[in-house]
C-alpha cells in the first residue's frame, strides 16, 4: 500500500508539473484566441488556444492539451487569410463580444480563429511582415 500510494504521489506530481510548466510558459509572449477546424456545425467545436508567433511560423496550442509541442503550426508562406465575419447568434452565446472570426487557409486545411481587434492586426501584420519569397531562395 505505502509503494503504490508513493507511486501515485509521484505520478501526480509530475503531471502536476507538466501542466504548470506549460501554463506558464506559454502565458507569456502569447495572444489568446478560439480556433475550430473547418468544415464545422455553427457554434461547435470550438477551443480556447494560444498563439505564440515567431519569426517564420505562430504556433497555436490547445489549452486543453499537454502535448509539449504545438497543436497547429501557421507558417508565413503557407497561411492565407480567407475572410473575415461577425459571431453568428450561437457563438454570441459563449464568446465575447469584440469578437470576430477569421477564416484562415493553411495549405490544404482551413480554419477559423475568434479575435479581437488588436488579435486580428496582429495575425496580419505578422503575415505581411514575411521577406518576400524571391528573396528567401537567393
Amino acid at each position: 500500500m505505502g509503494t503504490a500510494f508513493i507511486v501515485l504521489l509521484a505520478l501526480f506530481a509530475a503531471l502536476f508539473a507538466a501542466v504548470a510548466w506549460r501554463f506558464f510558459t506559454l502565458r507569456s509572449g502569447s495572444y489568446p484566441v478560439l480556433v475550430r477546424r473547418l468544415p464545422a456545425d455553427d457554434g461547435r467545436h470550438w477551443r480556447h488556444g494560444v498563439l505564440v508567433y515567431s519569426e517564420t511560423v505562430a504556433r497555436l496550442y490547445k489549452l486543453r492539451s499537454l502535448r509539449p509541442e504545438s497543436d497547429i503550426v501557421l507558417t508565413r508562406y503557407g497561411t492565407t487569410i480567407v475572410g473575415r465575419r461577425e459571431l453568428t447568434d450561437r457563438e454570441r452565446q459563449f464568446m465575447e463580444p469584440n469578437v470576430h472570426i477569421v477564416h484562415v487557409r493553411l495549405r490544404s486545411q482551413e480554419y477559423e480563429i475568434a479575435v479581437d481587434r488588436q488579435g486580428d492586426t496582429a495575425l496580419v501584420s505578422w503575415l505581411e511582415s514575411a521577406p518576400s519569397e524571391r528573396r528567401v531562395r537567393s
